[in-house]
């Protein structure tokens, strides 16, 4: 496959995962933002233009940008989403993360705002999260600040929440951290609602290591 053709078939990959992160709720409108990497060149990565709809999104929209965010290629003329270096951080920060989501998911940004973690309470969130999601200090959208204290929450695990902003989500694919993306949405709704109810208890710690120990085989 030509390099056109790869940058074809992920763009249009691309929007398809876009589109499904808006009609999971996990965004609104134009907000969040998803990236890739393009295979066979690890230093270019395709993400979601700035300001477009989903549901009006095509995949000639999208923009191909390099590690730092400047861009290398745009046919229908779009910039880059706003918060292209919070993903070029990421995904510089970590080599085995392939794609990464941003969404504004409604129970992830409420703990967010209530600057709370969200620790393990159901054995998926250690295998597809890796552990506790730490809330990252708060800096305005679109800067270096927010992309480097991302970064520093992230550290080894799927994902972190951005306080009072949402959260980042990766995986290996766009498929893996679409999953990630779920889990983490399901788990705060839950984590939520058991904190109305009462006091949620944490996985033991012997579950911990053993979804742990799952991730790692599965982050590979």
């Amino acid at each position: 496959m030509s390099g056109n053709e790869t940058e074809a078939r992920v763009r249009a990959e691309l929007v398809a995962y876009a589109k499904k992160m808006s009609a999971a709720g996990l965004v609104a409108a134009t907000a969040g933002n998803v990236s890739v990497r393009v295979p066979g060149a690890d230093d270019r990565v395709a993400v979601t233009p700035s300001g477009v709809v989903y549901d009006e999104m095509r995949p000639e929209q999208v923009v191909i940008v390099d590690l730092h965010g400047h861009v290398i290629d745009s046919p229908a003329g779009e910039k880059p989403s706003y918060e292209t270096p919070l993903h070029c951080a990421i995904l510089r920060a970590r080599p085995d993360a392939g794609a990464v989501f941003h969404t504004h998911a409604p129970n992830v940004s409420a703990l967010s705002v209530l600057r709370r973690a969200l620790v393990p309470v159901m054995d998926e969130m250690v295998v597809y999260l890796g552990g506790t999601v730490e809330v990252a200090e708060y800096a305005f959208s679109g800067t270096d600040d927010l992309a480097k204290n991302a970064v520093a929450g992230l550290g080894d695990r799927a994902g972190v929440m951005l306080a009072n902003h949402g959260n980042i989500c990766v995986g290996r694919d766009l498929a893996e951290a679409f999953k990630v993306a779920q889990v983490m949405e399901a788990g705060a709704r839950i984590y939520l609602d058991a904190l109305k109810a009462g006091t949620p208890v944490e996985l033991p710690s012997d579950a911990i290591a053993h979804g742990r120990a799952m991730y790692e085989a599965r982050k590979g």
